[in-house]
């Protein structure tokens, strides 16, 4: 009798274990994204900017498109990162 009970509470301990370790990991990955989209963002805009004041950046096609392709990636990681963060700290 009393080993089913040591099982069942073990199971309840791994899942609230289960359950920690994901937020740690949610937390990394907030993190991480705002880490690596903050920057690209800001290198796209910077690129983007000066493209269109021709402060010095290259006008053809494929610095336009990478300046882009830079802003939008950083865009989506910060986006992700926003939108984890709130969901994790959102009152049910």
């Amino acid at each position: 009798m009393n080993k089913k009970n040591t099982v069942i509470m073990s199971d309840k301990y791994l899942s609230e274990s289960g359950v920690q370790g994901g937020k740690i990991i949610g937390e990394h990955i907030v993190l991480g994204s705002f880490i690596i989209g903050i920057p690209f963002l800001i290198i796209g805009l910077v690129a983007l900017i000066g493209m269109l004041f021709g402060l010095g950046f290259p006008t053809h096609t494929a610095g336009i498109i990478i300046a882009l392709l830079v802003t939008v990636i950083g865009l989506l990681f910060v986006i992700g990162g926003y939108n984890i963060y709130r969901n994790k700290h959102v009152k049910k």
